[in-house]
């Protein structure tokens, strides 16, 4: 998926989205306008029932308590239904329902006083008729006295209870309730299921975002110096089974990884290495550490892992980098937290998947630490050391750094200071062509001489 798909992919999901909102949002204010008008006039009818029984006294103080209650009851009936077709957009279905909550409370109160308007909106009266009951009295002193022990309760009641951000227990229990069961069923249906399920990614869609999604880098292996073999064997072994179909792949049932695993000292371009795959591949891109998983509390580090791959499963294909993954998959040994072995757990258990939609790329300085269950066959098969450059790995990086500024450098300059730069990274080798080029531009010169690069060299031996 390059770029222009990412944003047209992005563009009808903001689609989709408005047009559930608003659906959301109508239902709520139909199905809550009908609650707040049918509810109280039902309680009534079931009121002047009881009345001719045991009298008025009763049935009134019942009334009183039913009113408020009744409706808000129903409220929290629905909003579990709705919540759970429509996952939990509360802030919507809150909206809804205080529009509902208007809408029922102006027309309760036209129906109550009906007998006082009839004649100036006919029309309006006849189609209101059959919702007036003749508990309501003709009378103007009984209509206003009734309406005021009634309405006004109720709507203080419910209004206050649907509000957003209001936390009245009634409806805040519900609503939890709901959360924490479609939470666990999530949770569980995810340690033991595939995580590429079509249903699972179609509820995924919906998934708001907490991790910084992004599109494909722009770094190709062409701004990557040296690497040559490790350069082909990812385009033999990643790309070329990821882009679009090949014959040949397809004919032997290969599939392509699910992780790839990069290895070696600090500053080798593992990192540099991960961006140029996602760009090759043209997805989307998430780049985290372990620390941007890990939690201090206890379970919440399994549910970032879970959190993790259900919004990977929003895209048609991405790609995960996760760096200093020892952090985060380290040997379960028995002295470690048992919060520690359930992160591995889950995490393996993404990885396990079938046919994923995702490619996760994981980088360690120390790879003798990660749980052996993680280097196994099917979860990060592909795994590379990335050491030290060579002698024409560093001419190549440093041509790849010198390449859009301005140079005086001939083919043996770069040869010298290959020949000079043993020993060092690939990092070592960027911070020196960016101190050459400080120097060039301070002394306001045309071009990066060998000589600033050479003081460069040596300023960093020190």
């Amino acid at each position: 998926m390059d770029g222009q798909e990412y944003t047209t992919s992005n563009t009808a999901k903001q689609s989709r989205n408005i047009f559930q909102a608003g659906i959301t949002l109508a239902i709520s204010t139909v199905v809550s306008s009908a609650c707040y008008i049918l509810a109280p006039l039902g309680v009534l009818l079931a009121s002047s029932k009881l009345a001719s029984y045991v009298g008025v006294l009763i049935p009134a103080l019942l009334s009183l308590v039913a009113i408020p209650l009744f409706p808000l009851a129903v409220a929290i009936i629905v909003f579990s239904a709705i919540d759970r077709v429509f996952n939990k957009n509360y802030y919507i279905i809150d909206r809804g329902w205080l529009f509902g909550i208007i809408i029922g409370s102006v027309i309760l109160t036209l129906v109550w006083f009906l007998p006082l308007w009839e004649h100036s909106w006919p029309g309006l009266a006849q189609k209101l008729l059959p919702l007036r009951l003749s508990g309501l009295f003709n009378e103007l002193w009984m209509m206003s006295l009734s309406w005021i022990a009634y309405v006004p309760m109720m709507i203080y009641a419910n209004f206050g209870a649907v509000t957003p951000g209001n936390d009245s227990s009634t409806v805040q229990e519900a609503r939890n309730a709901e959360t924490s069961s479609l939470k666990n069923s999530v949770e569980g249906s995810q340690a033991h299921k595939n995580t590429a399920d079509q249903s699972d990614k179609k509820s995924a869609e919906q998934t708001e975002l907490s991790y910084n999604w992004q599109p494909a880098p722009e770094t190709r292996f062409t701004d990557i110096g040296g690497m040559d073999d490790r350069k082909n064997d990812l385009r033999r072994s990643v790309l070329r089974p990821l882009i679009g179909a090949d014959a040949a792949y397809e004919r032997f049932n290969v599939s392509p990884p699910n992780g790839i695993l990069l290895h070696g000292p600090p500053g080798t371009g593992k990192t540099l290495l991960a961006h140029a795959i996602a760009g090759e591949l043209g997805h989307p891109y998430l780049e985290l550490s372990a620390g941007d998983i890990k939690s201090r509390w206890i379970n919440e580090s399994t549910e970032q892992v879970n959190r993790l791959f259900i919004e990977a499963q929003q895209f048609e294909r991405c790609v995960i980098f996760i760096d200093e993954i020892d952090a985060l998959l380290a040997g379960r040994d028995d002295d470690l937290h048992r919060e520690h072995a359930q992160v591995v757990n889950e995490f393996l258990a993404h990885l396990d998947a079938e046919d994923p939609n995702f490619l996760v790329i994981a980088a360690t300085n120390r790879a003798d630490l990660l749980d052996d269950a993680v280097t196994r066959r099917g979860r990060f098969d592909q795994q590379y050391e990335i050491g030290l450059p060579d002698h024409e790995a560093r001419e190549a990086i440093f041509r790849v750094c010198l390449r859009d500024r301005p140079t005086t450098l001939d083919e043996e300059a770069y040869q010298e200071l290959a020949d000079r730069t043993k020993g060092c990274s690939s990092a070592d080798i960027v911070g020196i062509v960016d101190d050459a080029a400080m120097s060039a531009a301070e002394r306001d010169a045309e071009a990066i001489t060998q000589e600033d690069l050479t003081a460069a060299v040596s300023d960093s031996n020190r």
